[in-house]
């Protein structure tokens, strides 16, 4: 067999590496048609480029290399290569499913996002939040990924769940007095509490939830929860940011008994 051309001739002409082309070497998929035994070099028979770009077209659709050799083996039955393609037929219909559903996901929150984002920009007010003092229950965090796991703890550990609240509970987020870690906080509120501050309750809890006045805060309510309340406090952010203001902290979120939420932050001149 004649053969003409080296690795990197090879690798060049058929668009692999090097590296690529010894590997399958390796693999059994691609021998040389002639090796030097005192340099080592590899030379090729210009037929097997088809060989490479047949392998290069089936890792493209995503067929692994033990598949591959089976498709390119010269004794491939027909049992055999029906079963290898029924096998990536349904990887593939696994991953559009699997797709799909990401996909369906992502459109439903940037419906949520947007369609949240225009109503916190248009009915966020600029407002006083007045002094909380509740006895409650807390705990640390160190990423705000951590936060919903320590809020769902926390809401255990006041006897409510997620669902339906009464009284409604106060949520609080501090990262202002230690930048390493973020105090997440909770607390029962009597049925009279306004919707940004809290009025003493005698039950007893592990701490005390302090929240300092404040004079100028970001507030909106929503009419029910946000499919994701990180999403809901950037909005917040933003109708701050639109107002000359910039978010601070510590932030309370309350959860209505109805479903509702309302959100607040503090602010400072941006």
């Amino acid at each position: 067999m004649v053969t003409v051309e080296s690795i990197g001739e090879l690798a060049q002409r058929t668009g692999t590496s090097r590296r690529m082309l010894r590997h399958w070497e390796e693999l059994g998929l691609l021998a040389p048609a002639d090796v030097d035994d005192r340099t080592g070099r590899r030379r090729y028979a210009p037929a097997q480029a088809g060989r490479v770009r047949a392998i290069v077209a089936l890792r493209s659709v995503g067929f692994g290399l033990d598949a591959i050799g089976d498709l390119l083996a010269a004794g491939l039955t027909h049992d055999r290569l029906v079963a290898l393609l029924r096998e990536r037929e349904t990887e593939l219909t696994d991953r559009i499913a699997e797709a799909s559903t990401a996909l369906t996901l992502v459109r439903s929150r940037l419906r949520d996002v947007e369609e949240g984002h225009a109503t916190t920009m248009t009915t966020t007010e600029l407002t006083a939040l007045p002094e909380v003092r509740r006895p409650g229950v807390a705990e640390t965090v160190t990423d705000e990924t951590e936060i919903p796991g320590a809020v769902a703890r926390l809401l255990t550990l006041l006897g409510v769940d997620g669902g339906a609240l009464a009284p409604d509970v106060l949520l609080a987020f501090d990262g202002t007095t230690d930048e390493s870690v973020i105090t997440v906080s909770a607390a029962l509120l009597t049925p009279e509490v306004d919707d940004a501050g809290a009025h003493p309750a005698p039950d007893a809890a592990p701490t005390e939830v302090v929240l300092p006045a404040t004079d100028a805060a970001a507030v909106v309510h929503l009419p029910q929860r946000p499919a994701s309340t990180a999403d809901a406090w950037i909005a917040v952010d933003d109708a701050a940011s639109a107002r000359g203001r910039r978010t601070t902290g510590p932030h309370r979120q309350i959860l209505h008994a109805d479903g509702s939420v309302t959100l607040a932050a503090p602010t400072v001149p941006a």
